[in-house]
């Protein structure tokens, strides 16, 4: 079916069914937490999650028939229970039927990927620093975790600056149990640290991928504050984003939006819609370390 027999009823589900891809990949791909995180499939708005609280000891063992070291000893593991709870995220996009007329493939595809991008922005700042994060997500957002742990650093000159930074916050989170092996970024830090290298003189940055750790994810949605963190590092395993519902889209051509009556103006609005959850398993610590911005003090004033 030719784009230009398509009517405006017509518009949403086609979107929701031939561009779904669209939708979620622009989500994804554009989220960091979507990206660099474990997913959970909910079957409700409240899902409860068993964590890790508490880790079983072993101890060495004699091969004494009457002494204590020669007794196998008891130990347990204990769990918590971490509840996901999923809230909405939506974006209301106007478009005017002139546009959708004549609109084709590609700009429909561009449209798709405009409200998933809205979506996975919106979930980064509120699970990456807390930005106009739900109530109900009652775990830290990481950068606020960190911050918590007093697990922060700051880069300086030698063998401290940006990438040694970035290994000591690592090395934080990691403690003795965790794997800070996920470094979160904005892209404008890919930039900064294509030209360092490490003291045997070899790039620390190769193919979007920092040295010594598993994967590199570099922000592209504009969820990144650089005022706030110039870099996360976490242990993905014990980071969950809930998924009670995939992005979908609703066709608008009767509704009042933004102050825009819809009819009147001859246009049309399409609705994206998903519901996430968040939470941050910290059974022994804190598994993220964040590297934050100098602080530059101020200019002194002429005498």
């Amino acid at each position: 079916m030719a784009i230009n027999d398509i009517t405006r009823a017509d518009v949403a589900s086609m979107i929701a069914e031939e561009y779904s891809a669209d939708i979620i990949k622009a989500s994804i791909t554009g989220s960091l937490a979507l990206a660099a995180f474990p997913h959970t499939s909910m079957g409700t708005k409240t899902t409860h999650m068993p964590v890790v609280a508490t880790m079983p000891e072993a101890t060495w063992v004699s091969e004494s028939a009457e002494d204590d070291e020669g007794t196998k000893p008891t130990s347990k593991g204990t769990w918590t229970n971490a509840m996901l709870v999923a809230e909405e995220v939506a974006v209301i996009i106007p478009v005017h039927e002139n546009v959708l007329e004549d609109a084709t493939a590609d700009m429909l595809t561009e449209i798709s990927a405009m409200g998933g991008a809205a979506l996975g922005k919106k979930l980064d700042q509120a699970v990456l620093f807390g930005t106009n994060k739900p109530a109900s997500w009652t775990s830290p957002a990481l950068l606020p975790a960190a911050v918590a742990a007093g697990q922060t650093y700051q880069p300086v000159t030698g063998k401290d600056d940006l990438y040694g930074a970035i290994i000591q916050a690592a090395r934080d989170a990691n403690g003795d149990v965790y794997n800070a092996s996920v470094v979160l970024a904005s892209s404008a830090l890919r930039l900064d640290l294509l030209n360092l290298r490490g003291s045997d003189g070899h790039l620390v940055l190769t193919d979007d991928a920092l040295r010594g750790f598993d994967a590199t994810h570099f922000s592209r949605n504009g969820a990144w504050d650089k005022a706030q963190a110039l870099a996360l590092i976490c242990d993905p395993n014990f980071i969950r984003i809930g998924i009670r519902q995939d992005v979908t889209v609703k066709f608008l051509d009767q509704a009042t939006v933004g102050g825009i009556n819809l009819a009147e103006k001859d246009m049309v609005a399409l609705r994206f819609k998903a519901r996430y959850a968040y939470v941050l398993g910290m059974p022994n610590g804190t598994p993220v370390g964040a590297v934050v911005p100098p602080v530059v003090p101020p200019a002194e004033e002429p005498s």
